[in-house]
């Protein structure tokens, strides 16, 4: 049964579309009751990304409002499944989150598109007592936790600023039980996402797009491995650091490149590293050959 097309929001699209009914079941009050109501059982498709959900319509006759001109119209009542939060996407990445964090952020995300705001308080809340906890920031209370925080600088005094603003709307929602309206809490969750996008997420976006600077061992070891795995390198060519990394030596940490090359001979000496061999010491440089 398909019916006439409508427009709706995609979740998505995260905006207004064109959609298509794929499906419709009314059910409605009878012709000679008092009180007269319609509720429509639909399944709708969007016309430009495909999405599927379920919607649920329903109107009575004292459903009615004014426009600005004065004249009445109708409206209906319409939930949809699976809820959603209207432009509102995940953070990338999501699963590179720690465990709890995720399980609480999942969860408070899940309580702010089933409305329920006083669950969705608390739960922004416990997001920063998550992160404080995977930090091993200690405190005897959350204010102090989040002093903490900035003490150690894992953010900035202005971020510290802004996770005491989440605190004070997550104790009254625990405290006080006070319901905080859903515009303060999504920009609480603008903070929160902000937070864990610095803490935990910027820095694998980085590492896929941008050339970032090299200050552990294992780093240095696998990008002179890859390296030296290059085609254009050949097996008995003899290189130093800078020849097999090129443009990408200015990443390694200055201070770190003696250390580094030294641990690096080590690993070869020990049969840890097998596909390059250590070559001459000449002027101080230390050159490797692939093996």
């Amino acid at each position: 049964m398909t019916t006439s097309n409508t427009k709706d929001y995609c979740p998505n699209c995260q905006q207004i579309t064109n959609h298509k009914c794929l499906f419709k079941i009314t059910e409605h009050s009878e012709h000679d009751s008092d009180f007269h109501w319609e509720e429509n059982y639909e399944t709708i498709q969007c016309l430009g990304c495909d999405n599927i959900q379920f919607r649920n319509r329903y109107h009575h006759e004292d459903m009615v409002r004014y426009t600005e001109e004065g004249y009445e119209e109708r409206f209906d009542e319409s939930k949809y499944y699976p809820k959603t939060l209207p432009s509102h996407s995940l953070v990338k990445n999501i699963s590179n989150l720690p465990g709890k964090l995720r399980t609480v952020y999942i969860e408070t995300i899940e309580a702010l598109k089933n409305n329920c705001y006083l669950l969705a308080g608390v739960g922004l809340r416990a997001i920063i007592e998550a992160i404080c906890l995977d930090q091993n920031i200690s405190g005897k209370n959350l204010e102090i936790k989040i002093n903490n925080l900035v003490r150690n600088k894992l953010i900035t005094e202005k971020d510290g600023k802004r996770l005491h603003s989440i605190r004070f709307l997550g104790n009254d929602s625990v405290h006080e039980m006070d319901v905080p309206k859903e515009k303060k809490l999504r920009v609480a969750l603008e903070i929160a996402e902000h937070l864990c996008k610095n803490l935990y997420l910027i820095d694998i976006e980085i590492d896929q797009h941008l050339d970032t600077i090299i200050s552990e061992y294992e780093d240095f070891k696998n990008i002179v491995l890859r390296k030296i795995r290059a085609t254009t390198i050949t097996v008995g060519d003899e290189l130093n650091i800078k020849e097999i990394l090129k443009k990408d030596f200015r990443r390694v940490e200055s201070s770190y490149v003696s250390n580094f090359i030294t641990q690096l001979v080590d690993d070869i000496g020990n049969n840890l590293v097998n596909t390059i061999s250590v070559g001459k010491l000449d002027n101080n440089q230390q050159y490797f050959i692939k093996s």
